[in-house]
């Protein structure tokens, strides 16, 4: 039966009760929907950990949740503290972005139940008060469940489009509509409602629950809408009126509660109303009666609940001010910007000629830019969305930068992109030209607030809040609402998505690199512009750019065009001008102009007033000044004699060039002159400065200038700007033209601002190059100077000098200029610039460092000129390499470039060649000069023949350093014998060229490569495939073919998948000394090939294989060679090796060093050691049994001539230590990650018994007991302890490594790496006698004390070296007062910061025994030189090679290094393109110096280091150590008084290779107080032969390559004419290779000549020849009893003893000593030494310079035999 629903008197009362059931209804209806989707929700924000509560993840304090009460005590965090959980962190924060508003509802939820309870997280999408206690959806009301509906993000997705569109919190969203009928009927003062809104009420909320997407079909809604329908037409049950009377009392007595207005007539009523009901109900019903009774007892449970729900209407009514506040801002930021964007000047001639930016806007080119090593690169790929711009792989980007030129349109698409922000969703409108590119303005929907900021108005500031505050809501809001609307944008900016755009950085200067977010602003997202000068010099990290996009002008210039001539001729003449304007832009060439937006309005305004123009910047320019002038003045004058040509058409400049000139002047200064902050935006006083402030109104009439006021707290202002930047770059250009001596002057002080200064003036050069030709060319040089410093070869920094040189080139052709000499030294070639760059490069070629030339053989060579006189192309571009003497970097890419040569065939097809024509290597001794600074060459699709590859890789070997060569997919050509014209394509090869001619080579295929290395003077070869990968041989012929034809080979390395017989024939009869080759396997059929083959190899001393498996055939192979050295690795051999293994080891009778690498050691293998006559022995494998002990021990006991064991395994056994038992070794290696203690009685019983045992080096991952007592009372002098792969020792023992390293008594040298330092390490030192300690690893210093008293015992000790991660306070309070005579201190990484600066200061002060002190720092140790000062040190070494140099530090090393009043040496380690390090030099009293240069010799500050040695005038002795040579350096030596000089390659490695020999000869003939000169000779030449010429030298000392063979003299003649001019030479030292004729001056006493190889007869003429002297020469000659070297062949010694008789028999007694140096033929290793005839006793001990030892290590090498002759001859001493 249905229930009479009209229980009131008042029907509108009435009403107002049915609302509040069908409120109640509709929540009903919407629970199980809000329930089941909380789950998805839980899901989607991730499990939290269920251990953390609320108030641990909310920081203290937090706006809107914490209080704070008396105390500053906060009541939400009484009880828990804020702590870190990234578990449950990451859980809020993704609560937090669901949040519509990005505010939840912190206080109403409990965090420990998130894991558990979906509720607890939807309670954080409700209203913020009265609802902490509400435990389920079913107990919430309406207003919580809508809320949560509201404000979850996440019910988008579950209801139409319909329901939430408009978005909240707009008024007109269905969903906010459902919301306030709750909000209405709660908050009515009078109990009352209208029929039409009881009806609008049943529809909206009947609407909601038949939502589509999930509420249609789901049974709780459809129930509810139901239920709905009866109530409104009176159908409700008496059952379900019943139930819901409850909540109906409930939404009464909220009602009363929250309204004080009612009405006495209104409550009897509702009393009235209620009783008649409720007796109704009795009556019918005993059921009813009973909820009823149960509704009221509820009521009185409740009613705090009530309280609670007055006070969430409080909070409602803030949060709708809030929205209120939103709305307003929204909708005051649209109006701004369509007053300030909405329009724009179509003319640049013309600003009333403005019209609506969407009609004329043409979507702009941008392009991406990628990190690809360590430099932004563009791609190809393009960005036509707003998705585009702000999104990488659907992530967000927090900075955005978009970078292009001036005028190509960054200021007009950031105007487009707010204006379409402006419009919404719907997007511009039909008459937009953009229609398809940047067409998704959905995407700018996701931001709720755009903040369009104008950089160059705020100038100085740095803070982008203060900015939106200054530039938009002061211009929004009067001054009385102003601060509640900063405090709203602060909220906003904090909780809510934001879009900043920030115009212009490149005109903006603040107190940072960049305008900067508050921390809490972490939800905006910036989007910036500038030009790509800003970017390029370095202040902005690429840290902070997380998307780079390329902006280069507009996509359809043609069409932009034409909508702009439409507003400028008639409509029925617009096709036929359209047509002419563009046959007018080609014909003149103005194609790449049109890119720009601002070129492409001036070129076709021009047009259309009848101008034509030429291409040229300038005279656009000049035209625009011509408008501008024409605006402030009527006076007319044309020009008799322009200044420059392009003047000759104006009318209004010539009667107003004195205010033109002025503003030139003035912008100039700006711009070169003030500060940065100052250059853009000015004051008044700048005006007064240049006399401006004269004709201000002109220039402001004009629009020249522009001003704006600004305002202070004591007074407001006037600030100035040019028209635009660009335009203040075109005058200071012109000011620039007219006084040319400001190249040296101001702009030479600018650019040495900062190392990227002269990319910002890129503008004003491009100007310049059409305003004076001369100046521009002396800028471009200064400019290239500065990016030649930038010596990483891939910097954008050179692509962008490329773009600028360019640019001017055609800026300079457009004017007339087609004879300007740019200049340029990284050229970067492409399709679209070849033809003009070109030109440049013809007159650059000589100073090119790097060439890269990619050519993408699909498109066809453009020809960009603009001036119509360079409209011939070339039919081929050539590039000729001979004259490259500086290039660096070869970089080739295209199918349509050729390497051409005189081999080259069908070269015309190729538009690009690449000239290379030089001496077939085979047939040449000496190469001519050629590319003689190459490092590294790239040839990727290339087209060559293999005799120009081949002369590549001939000079690369000339230059005897580091560099390479990389191929991939290059076509070559070849002419073989019995060929015609054979192609190759080859695959990937990698070929890396190292010092003395050795080549490592990677490939992935061999096709070509033979040809190229064929008869290269290769020593050494290293073959192997790609990455970690074996080669394979496929082009066997032409393999056998190189290999037989390097004639030079000494080593070669093979690493091959499997070796193949032909592998066998084509090293057959090579005399190569060492062979390496490694495989996977090989099989029986290979032995009698591989036999064949090593018995061939007659120069062999050095073979190492390495297979999977070794097989017997090795053993065959291996039998009777004369090889020294001897290296097997393999997983495992078996048993039925042992008797061929034995044998064929026990027939190598010269072996001293074999190296066994294995799986499993097997018994086998201790046989085949028995009774060997090996030196050294290394054992390296997993394990070995201990049935193996017997046999090993018998092994080792009988290798009688041992001297060195290293042995590396995974476990120590017992038996190793009995075999070890009274060895003869004097060196000891043991390796391994552990042993046990029941080593522990052999182990120690075996170090003690090795009596002539000296060095130790134990490496171990865990030490115990037994280790430490296995080393007590050792003889040894040398000790070192290392943990395993380099990592420090994890010492647990101290007490028992103090007791065993006290009884070491002979101990001398102690070298020990840690983990960390543990109780009593350091104490283990205590007392010790040595004189060298090295500690090295991790030493944190935890025991200082310790460290401190061990140190301090060290009574013997001279030298202290230690290398730390990280410094520490107690280690330099360790070392004070120590009487160390040298100390080093190395940091190991970037944490050895020299902190504590005052105390290690103190220490190293204290150490009044120090004599020499070594640092090693990094980048972040800049205390450096404070602790430097005042020491009184005499030697100092210092490697800065990490150093970034300021101005700041140089002083202040200069200021320490001039305290160390006693300092004598000085070596100093850096980089050779640091200024800072050369100007701290300055003025020091040393007297010697030593200077070891890293880097490349072009980056050589000559003239900084030339003014520091200059000013050392107590200088005696120089010492360059440097990997090359260059005129910088020569030039800086030129003219010191120093007595010696020495020059040698980088650490010795090399020596010098003298390219630049007028440079080094100017430097040796203007040191006039050179005594002494030693140099390390890389390669002689004539020209270094030629540098010594003539100088007043006493002693001169020649050496070849440290150990090293003599130098090897080709040109005698040369180089005994310069002997002979050095007349003041006492003393002559030289290492030669082979014999060579000299004459000597008569001024020489002592000659020391070393020869590699010398014949009986040749020493007969060495000492006639001597004989003929007319003075008395002492002379001690030294030198190898053999034929050859190189293919060893010793002459007896008693062929030389002829020529000692005859010395006897000269007069005088002249011999002073006749020994020989003699090697054993077969058993012993000890050389023997015996003099012949009388030793004279004074010259019985030979004085061993540092040129003896490099000759005698050499020598004694290849164990040769040597006879060394002292004598003295006098004139007339032979009868």
């Amino acid at each position: 039966m249905a229930a009479d629903t009209n229980i009131f008197t008042d029907k509108q009362t009435n009403n107002w009760f049915k609302a509040c059931i069908a409120l109640n209804l509709t929540k009903d209806g919407l629970t199980d929907f809000v329930v089941t989707e909380l789950l998805n929700v839980q899901t989607k924000v991730g499990r939290s950990c269920g251990q953390c509560f609320i108030q641990n993840l909310i920081l203290c304090p937090t706006h809107y949740v914490c209080k704070k009460r008396k105390g500053n005590n906060c009541s939400f965090h009484n009880s828990q503290q804020p702590k870190s959980c990234q578990t449950c962190d990451k859980v809020k924060q993704d609560i937090t972005l669901l949040h519509r508003f990005i505010r939840p509802s912190w206080e109403n939820t409990k965090a420990e139940l998130w894991a558990r309870n979906p509720w607890e997280i939807g309670k954080c999408y409700l209203p913020p008060d009265g609802y902490s206690s509400v435990s389920s959806v079913q107990e919430s009301d309406f207003n919580g469940v809508v809320s949560v509906v509201l404000n979850c993000k996440h019910f988008e997705t579950c209801l139409s489009v319909a329901c939430l569109s408009p978005p909240p919190p707009d008024k007109k969203c269905p969903l906010e509509k459902v919301r306030q009928i709750g909000r209405d009927v709660r908050h009515t003062a009078d109990c009352k409602v209208t029929d039409a809104d009881l009806q609008y009420f049943f529809l909206t909320l009947t609407t909601l629950l038949a939502d589509p997407v999930r509420l249609l079909h789901d049974t709780s809604a459809t129930e509810a809408r139901r239920k709905l329908s009866d109530l409104q037409n009176d159908r409700l049950s008496l059952d379900d009126l019943g139930k819901l009377l409850k909540e109906a009392s409930q939404t009464l007595t909220q009602a009363k509660e929250a309204g004080e207005h009612f009405s006495k007539e209104a409550e009897r009523t509702l009393r009235e109303g209620l009783n008649t009901l409720e007796a109704t109900i009795q009556a019918g019903k005993d059921r009813i009666e009973n909820q009823t009774q149960a509704g009221e007892k509820r009521i009185e449970i409740k009613t705090q609940e009530s309280i609670n729900l007055i006070n969430r209407t409080v909070i409602e009514k803030d949060q709708d001010e809030y929205e209120r506040g939103v709305a307003e801002l929204i909708e005051g930021m649209k109006k701004l910007y369509n007053d300030k964007l909405y329009y724009v000047t179509v003319s640049p001639f013309d600003d009333s000629s403005s019209e609506k930016l969407r009609d004329v806007y043409m979507p702009p080119k941008i392009l991406e830019m990628c990190m690809e090593k360590k430099t932004f690169k563009k791609t190809e790929k393009k960005v036509n969305t707003y998705k585009g711009v702000f999104l990488t792989d659907n992530t967000v980007n927090p900075r955005i930068f978009i970078q292009g030129e001036a005028g190509s349109g960054k200021t007009t698409f950031l105007a487009k992109l707010a204006l379409d922000w402006c419009e919404g969703v719907h997007g511009s409108s039909a008459s937009d030209n953009s229609k398809i590119i940047f067409a998704d303005f959905d995407t700018l929907q996701r931001y709720e607030y755009v903040f369009h900021i104008t950089l160059r108005n705020s100038v100085n500031q740095c803070d982008v809040y203060t900015m939106i505050k200054e530039q938009i809501i002061d211009r929004i809001y009067s001054d009385k609402d102003r601060e509640k609307a900063y405090e709203l944008v602060s909220e906003i900016m904090k909780h809510q998505r934001c879009l900043v755009l920030l115009d212009g950085l490149d005109e903006w200067t603040g107190p940072g690199d960049l305008p900067t977010l508050v921390v809490v602003h972490n939800k905006c997202v910036m989007l910036i512009t500038t030009r790509p000068w800003k970017l390029a010099e370095g202040k902005v990290k690429h840290s902070d750019i997380h998307a780079l996009l390329q902006l280069e002008g507009i996509n359809k210039p043609f069409e932009l065009s034409k909508i702009i001539l439409s507003r400028l001729v008639d409509r029925e003449e617009l096709e036929i001008k359209y047509t002419a304007f563009t046959l007018y832009v080609k014909k003149q060439k103005l194609e790449e102009l049109l890119s720009s937006p601002m070129m492409l309005s001036a070129i076709v305004c021009a047009y259309a007033d009848g101008i034509e123009l030429k291409g040229s910047k300038c005279e656009i320019y000049i035209l625009l000044v011509e408008s501008l002038f024409k605006k402030a003045s009527s006076y007319t004058r044309t020009f008799q004699q322009p200044p420059f040509p392009f003047f000759k058409r104006t009318e209004y400049i010539q009667p107003n060039l004195e205010p033109l000139n002025r503003l030139a002047e003035m912008a100039f200064h700006l711009l070169f002159v003030n500060d940065k902050e100052n250059s853009i935006m000015f004051r008044m006083t700048e005006l007064e400065k240049f006399k401006i402030d004269d004709i201000k109104d002109f220039a402001l009439k004009s629009g020249i200038l522009s001003a704006q006021r600004t305002a202070s707290a004591l007074r407001s202002s006037s600030s100035f700007m040019f028209i635009h930047l660009s335009m203040q770059e075109f005058l200071a250009a012109y000011h620039i033209a007219r006084n040319t001596n400001l190249i040296d002057g101001s702009i030479s002080v600018y650019l040495n601002r900062h190392s990227k200064a002269y990319l910002d003036i890129a503008q004003v050069f491009i100007f310049l190059c059409g305003l004076d030709v001369s100046c521009a060319e002396k800028l471009s040089s200064m400019m290239d100077e500065r990016d030649a410093l930038d010596t990483y070869y891939r910097s954008s920094s050179h692509e962008r000098l490329n773009e600028i040189i360019l640019a001017g080139l055609r800026e300079a052709n457009a004017n007339g200029y087609s004879d300007i000499a740019l200049k340029l030294s990284h050229f970067i070639f492409d399709n679209n610039n070849i033809i003009d760059l070109h030109k440049i490069w013809e007159n650059n070629a000589a100073n090119a460092i790097v060439l890269k030339v990619d050519i993408d053989d699909r498109k066809p060579l453009e020809n960009p000129r603009i001036s119509p006189g360079n409209d011939e192309c070339a039919s081929q571009i050539t590039f000729d390499l001979h004259s490259c003497l500086k290039l660096a970097r070869l970089l080739l890419s295209g199918r349509c470039i050729l390497g051409k040569d005189s081999a080259s065939v069908g070269t015309l097809e190729f538009p690009v060649c690449i000239i290379l024509n030089i001496a077939d290597p085979t047939q040449c001794t000496e190469l001519p000069p050629v590319l003689p600074s190459i490092e590294g060459i790239r040839l990727t699709r290339v087209t060559c023949s293999c005799t120009w590859l081949r002369s590549l890789l001939s000079i690369m070997l000339t230059q005897n350093c580091y560099m390479y060569c990389m191929l991939f997919d290059c076509h070559l050509t070849a002419c073989g014998e019995g060929e015609v014209n054979t192609s190759y394509t080859t695959g990937n090869i990698w070929l890396t060229v190292r010092q003395n001619k050795s080549i490592l080579i990677s490939l992935t295929n061999d096709t070509g490569l033979w040809e190229i290395l064929h008869g290269l003077s290769i020593k050494s070869l290293r073959l192997g495939g790609w990455e970690e990968s074996g080669c394979r041989v496929n082009h066997e012929k032409s393999f056998s073919q190189t290999i037989a034809s390097l004639s030079k080979l000494e080593t070669l390395d093979i690493k091959m998948d499997e070796l193949t017989p032909c592998l066998w024939e084509a090293l057959r009869g090579l005399n190569i000394k060492s062979l390496t080759l490694s495989s996977k396997g090989w099989g029986e059929w290979h032995a009698e090939s591989l036999t064949q083959l090593l018995s061939s190899l007659k120069r062999l001393e050095t073979l190492d294989i390495t297979m999977k498996k070794l097989t017997p055939c090795l053993w065959e192979a291996l039998h009777g060679l004369n090889i020294k050295s001897l290296t097997l690795s393999s997983k495992g051999w078996g048993e039925w090796h042992a008797e061929s293994l034995t044998q064929s080891l026990s027939s190598l009778k010269r072996l001293e060093t074999l190296d066994i690498t294995m799986k499993k050691l097997t018994p086998c293998l201790w046989e085949a050691l028995h009774g060997l006559n090996i030196k050294s022995l290394t054992l390296s494998s997993k394990g070995w049994e201990d049935w193996h002990a017997e046999s090993l021990t018998q092994s080792l006991s009988s290798l009688k001539s041992l001297e060195t064991l290293d042995i590396t395994m995974d476990e120590f056994i017992p038996c190793l230590w009995k075999a070890l038992y009274g060895l003869n070794i004097q060196s000891l290696t043991l390796s391994s990650k552990e042993w046990g203690k029941l080593h522990a009685e052999s182990l120690n019983q075996s170090p003690a018994s090795l009596k002539r045992l000296e060095t130790l080096y134990i490496t171990m991952k865990n030490w115990t007991p037994c280790l430490w007592e296995a080393l007590h009372g050792l003889n040894i002098k040398s000790l070192r302890l290392d943990g395993l792969k380099g990592k420090g020792l994890k010492i647990n023992h101290s007490e028992s490594l103090s007791q065993s390293l006290s009884s070491l008594m002979r101990l001398q040298q102690l070298h020990i790496r840690v983990d960390e330092d543990i109780t009593g390490f350091w104490e283990a030192f205590y007392g010790l006698n040595i004189k060298k300690l090295r500690v090295c690893g991790k030493c944190r210093v935890k025991y200082k004390e310790s460290l401190s008293r061990s140190l301090s015992s060290l009574t013997q000790l001279e030298t202290l070296s230690i290398s730390a991660d990280e410094a520490s306070p107690g280690l330099w309070e360790a070392l004070q007062g120590l009487s160390v005579k040298s100390l080093a201190l190395n940091g190991q990484n970037k944490d050895f910061e020299l902190n504590d600066t005052k105390l290690l200061s103190q220490s190293l002060s204290s150490l009044t025994q120090l004599e020499a002190l070594h640092i090693i720092v990094w980048e972040h140790s800049t205390s450096l030189w404070e602790v430097l000062h005042t020491l009184n040190i005499k030697s100092l070494s210092l490697n800065l090679g990490y150093i970034r140099w300021t101005d700041l530090r140089t002083e202040s090393l200069s200021q320490s290094l001039a305290s160390l009043t006693r300092l004598e040496t000085l070596t100093i380690s850096g980089e050779i393109d640091r200024n800072g390090l050369w100007a701290a030099l300055h003025g020091l009293n040393i007297k010697s110096l030593g200077l070891r240069l890293i880097g490349k010799c072009r980056g050589l500050p000559a003239e900084s280091l030339y003014q520091s040695l200059s000013s050392l005038t107590q200088l005696d002795t120089l010492c360059f150590e440097g990997g090359c040579d260059c005129p910088g350096l020569w030039e800086a030596a030129h003219g010191l008084n120093i007595k010696r000089l020495s020059l040698s390659g980088l650490r010795k490695h090399t020596g010098i290779d003298v390219k630049h020999a007028v440079s080094l000869s100017n430097t040796l003939a203007s040191l006039t107080q050179l005594e002494t000169l030693s140099i390390d000779v890389e390669h002689e030449s004539p020209g270094l032969w030629a540098a010594l010429h003539g100088m007043n030298i006493k002693s001169l000392s020649l050496n070849g390559v440290w150990e090293g063979s003599g130098i090897d003299v080709k040109h005698a003649k040369t180089f005994s004419q310069s002997l002979m001019s050095l007349t003041q030479l006492e003393t002559l030292t030289l290492h030669v290779h082979t014999y060579i004729a000299l004459q000597v001056p008569q001024s020489l006493k002592n000659l020391n000549i070393y020869y590699d190889t010398m014949l009986p007869s040749e020493l007969r003429e060495l000492v006639d020849s001597l004989a003929t002297c007319t003075h008395t020469i002492e002379s001690k000659l030294e030198f190898g009893c053999a034929r050859s070297i190189d293919h060893p062949e010793g002459i007896p010694i008693q062929e030389y003893i002829p020529v000692q008789q005859e010395l006897a028999a000269w007069k005088n007694d002249a011999v002073k000593r006749f020994r020989i140096y003699e090697w054993p033929d077969s058993a012993g290793h000890a050389m023997s030494v015996r003099d012949i005839g009388d030793v004279d006793d004074a010259a019985s001990d030979i004085l061993e310079d540092d040129v003896y030892k490099r000759f005698a290590k050499y020598i004694d090498r290849y164990k040769i035999n040597r006879i060394s002759i002292l004598i003295e001859i006098s004139p007339g001493s032979i009868s």
